[in-house]
């Protein structure tokens, strides 16, 4: 016949066996809360620079619109709407949400687009393309590093 001991414990003993310590959780935090504080404004940083990579990219349809305008009409035209009416730019283009666009100066020789950063209080600046199809302009925001115009 086997005999077995029955171990009693408390219920105190019990749960500091099934769960964690309080120091426990709070080095858990304090490890995950430094590497939130690395990893958050890398993200802000890339997320910014793929709003401005989509700005360049519209930037560059209204550059595309612009030449077959003027290819149809011997002349740039003055305003994003006028390229909407005649179907070559996507009439979407002016909603967007994080730049706005415009076509800054327009005549029969050259044209410069912008797009300008809005609904953000941290970066700020302009995008513009000319009729060479020049892409220029930085977004800054003072203690992060600058974002250029373009792919990269």
């Amino acid at each position: 016949m086997i005999v077995r001991q029955r171990f009693v414990c408390s219920p105190v003993r019990r749960l500091a066996k099934c769960g964690a310590t309080l120091l426990e959780l709070v080095i858990v935090l304090t490890v995950l809360g430094v590497l939130a504080s690395l990893g958050i404004p890398s993200f802000q940083l890339a997320l910014e620079q793929s709003r401005a990579q989509v700005a360049s990219a519209n930037l560059e349809a209204v550059w595309s619109a612009q030449r077959l305008y003027w290819l149809q009409n011997h002349t740039y035209a003055s305003d994003l709407a006028t390229l909407q009416s005649a179907g070559m730019l996507d009439p979407s283009l002016g909603g967007q949400t994080f730049y706005a666009y415009e076509i800054a100066s327009a005549d029969d020789a050259s044209f410069m687009a912008t797009a300008t950063r809005t609904s953000n209080a941290k970066w700020n600046g302009t995008f513009s393309i000319d009729q060479s199809g020049t892409l220029s302009g930085v977004l800054s925001d003072p203690p992060r590093p600058e974002i250029a115009a373009g792919f990269q």
